[in-house]
């Protein structure tokens, strides 16, 4: 049997059935039968992501400033990993660093961009803050700025939904006279 017709057949067994019995005018139902397929395949997001994380921080090395948001998204997540053939981390780099958040602080105005890319962060200080060697100065340094631009993001986040609550109910946060 070639490669090609052992994909078919697995495929075929994979996705065997009618639609209607897979349940696909359903969209939970249509999410378990692709993750039955994907699974019956292997899991290579992984690696797919991997991959984009390691595009988005070179990117963002190279680019800076110019770099697209997709690339901005993945520069954030890969942010404490070392990457490169040096092993370097954007984290080691107070310059890089700063660039990222301002670049993140950029996109408050695009609510769903802007906490992709903080939750990213968010991961990003945490994969740094649970490796067991101490972090050198400068590491730690950033994990300050980290920390700092995260807690104002919660607490901007946090003022934001009290608002909208507030408007809701037709109250504002100004005391009545």
């Amino acid at each position: 049997m070639t490669p090609l017709e052992t994909l078919k057949a697995r495929l075929e067994e994979a996705m065997s059935g009618r639609p209607r019995q897979h349940g696909w005018g359903d969209l939970p139902a249509l999410r378990r039968s692709l993750e039955a397929t994907r699974l019956a395949f292997g899991d290579t997001l992984g690696i797919a992501r991997e991959a984009r994380i390691v595009q988005g921080v070179m990117a963002f090395r190279l680019q800076g400033e110019r770099v697209d948001f997709v690339r901005l998204k993945y520069a954030c997540l890969g942010l404490a990993r070392p990457l490169d053939w040096e092993a370097r981390r954007l984290l080691e780099d107070e310059r890089l660093t700063r660039l990222l958040l301002q670049r993140v602080a950029a996109l408050r105005d695009d609510p769903r961009r802007f906490g992709m890319c903080c939750r990213n962060l968010l991961t990003a200080l945490e994969q740094a803050t649970a490796e067991e060697t101490p972090p050198s100065a400068a590491v730690a340094r950033n994990l300050g700025l980290l920390r700092r631009f995260l807690g104002e993001a919660a607490r901007d986040a946090a003022g934001d939904a009290a608002s909208v609550s507030l408007a809701r109910r037709g109250e504002t946060s100004s005391p009545r006279r």
